[in-house]
């Protein structure tokens, strides 16, 4: 009887001794399996965090693409329009030329610096010999009330500097349209007139504007086109801007040195201290006449004169 119960609990222990043992080897199973599957997952997870940043690194990089081609895009829209304005300008300029081959010898007088006490006396002689004139004005002080003489006379009224103080006007750009704009609504305010020609103090192959802007002129001579203006310079100075009364004789001779061109834009100056151009007047119209020139006043659709560009 003891010998089958000591049997029973031998078996018993045996048995408790396996199912440890299959305890145990699922204990370590299972450490495995999950130690297995954690390697996995973190590697899974660090391959999540790495296809996200490869994932972030190519949306930056798109971004920074599509900005290039973005500002590159509106870099070359502006060049273009550039260009487009040029073409347009350029061929406006050549209808004009064939406009002015087309229309005969053409002479524009133009008087700079006015209005001055002899601007009527301008006029009159302007009215008597049957032409016209364009006159560049200037703030005048007490004198601007001549500005509506001017175009209640037929003749052409255009802008020319409202202070025609180098130093202040070519300071800046901005020095300069300041400038420009007040001429432009002091006249506007005298007369009733709005225009867009002009002419640039000194010209625009002017020189001393460099002390004050270098290379101001060849960025306003382009700006002020851009802004819808014509300016007109020269091809006939009566060199009465040398001295402060140059002889009579002297500007007629000077008027008469005309170049090889149909049409001729004199320069001649309106102030109290020219007189001897107002008496040369006369005499300079008859010479034009002539010679077989018709007179005209500058607008839009006259073939700019323009000078080489010197700043």
């Amino acid at each position: 009887m003891e010998k089958q119960r000591l049997s029973i609990v031998v078996k018993q222990n045996n048995l408790f001794k396996k199912m440890i043992f299959v305890l145990s080897l699922l204990i370590i199973l299972i450490s495995i399996l999950l130690a297995v599957f954690g390697v996995k997952y973190n590697k899974t997870k660090q391959n999540l965090k790495t296809v996200a940043a490869q994932k972030a690194a190519v949306e930056q990089s798109l971004s920074e693409r599509e900005s290039l081609f973005a500002d590159e895009k509106g870099s070359l829209n502006g060049e273009i329009s550039k260009l487009n304005e040029q073409v347009s300008l350029k061929r406006e300029q050549e209808s004009r030329a064939l406009a002015e081959a087309n229309a005969g010898k053409v002479v524009y007088l133009t008087f700079d610096d006015g209005p001055s006490p002899n601007t009527p006396r301008i006029i009159d002689i302007l009215n008597e010999n049957g032409v016209k004139a364009t006159f560049f004005v200037k703030n005048g002080g007490k004198y601007n009330g001549y500005m509506k003489n001017i175009t209640e006379s037929g003749n052409q009224i255009a802008l020319h500097s409202y202070s025609h103080n180098y130093p202040q006007v070519y300071a800046s750009e901005q020095a300069f349209f300041d400038d420009l704009q007040k001429i432009s609504d002091l006249v506007y305010n005298e007369t009733g007139v709005r225009t867009n020609i002009f002419r640039f103090p000194g010209g625009s192959s002017n020189t001393i504007s460099r002390k004050y802007s270098p290379g101001i002129m060849t960025t306003l001579t382009k700006e002020v086109q851009e802004k819808g203006y014509c300016y007109f310079d020269w091809n006939v100075s009566s060199g009465d801007a040398v001295s402060r009364e140059q002889p009579k004789n002297t500007i007629i001779e000077n008027c008469k040195k005309v170049p090889k061109s149909n049409t001729i834009v004199v320069l001649l100056h309106d102030s109290a201290v020219k007189n001897t151009t107002v008496e040369a007047l006369p005499e300079i119209i008859a010479y034009y006449k002539s010679m077989g020139y018709s007179f005209g006043v500058l607008s839009e659709k006259t073939y700019p004169v323009h000078q080489k560009v010197n700043n």
